[in-house]
Formats: structure tokens, sequence, C-alpha cells
């Protein structure tokens, strides 16, 4: 258990360089770019994922709903399946995730395509 620990320790150190980095460029008012709209001219169900996180650091809820509406009442889901399935791997060793952690994420999955699909109709709201 103390290898991955270890593990977990570094993927979360990790994380926390993303997440600085993230700062450094909103601070700097840069973004990410999306590859997908930049190729096909359609949003992603991550596109806008950038201003989110931006907009939440900035304390704008409303911002953030803007900006990716889907993902933002995912997180919550997402961020307990995370930690269920972290918690998992640290007693065991393995990431299997159970049948309704497994059920969860292909959910999530489902609802961020569809969401995909729905926002380049022309009726979307935005």
């Amino acid at each position: 258990m103390a290898a991955r620990s270890k593990q977990l320790l570094l993927l979360c150190t990790l994380g926390a360089l993303l997440c600085a980095g993230g700062v450094l460029l909103w601070r700097a008012g840069l973004g990410v770019p999306c590859l997908f709209h930049l190729v096909t001219g359609l949003d992603c169900p991550g596109c806008g994922v950038t201003r989110m996180l931006t907009a939440l650091a900035a304390g704008d809820l409303a911002g953030a709903w803007r900006s990716n509406p889907c993902l933002l009442a995912l997180s919550p889901v997402l961020a307990v399946l995370a930690l269920s399935l972290a918690a998992g791997w640290l007693r065991t060793g393995r990431l299997h995730p159970k049948r309704l952690q497994s059920l969860l994420l292909w959910g999530c999955i489902g609802v961020l395509l569809v969401f995909g699909v729905l926002r380049n109709l022309p009726f979307y709201p935005y």
C-alpha cells in the first residue's frame, strides 16, 4: 500500500501542477484551443471547460454555467466517482470499477455525447 500511496501522491502533485499552470494561463489571459473546434468549427462536449474553470476560480457560477453547463452539472458526480475509484485502487491495488461505477461513468459519457450534439444545433441557447 505504501507504493500506491506514493503513486497517488505523485498523481496529486501532477494535478496540482496542472492546476497551477491553468491559473497562470488564466492570469495571462490565455486559453487552451480546442482542436476539434479548430478542425470542424463545431463545439465538442468539452468546449468551454477552460472558461468554466476560470469563471469558477473567480467565483462566477453563472459564467461557469454559460461556458459548459453539462460538465459543471456532472462535476460532482465525476469527482465522487474519481475519489471512489482512487479509494478502491488504494485498498486493492487494482483499478477495477464496480458495476455502479461503470454505469455512472458510461452514463456521464452518454450525457456528454448528447450534449455535444445538442450544443451544435441552431436552437442551442448561447
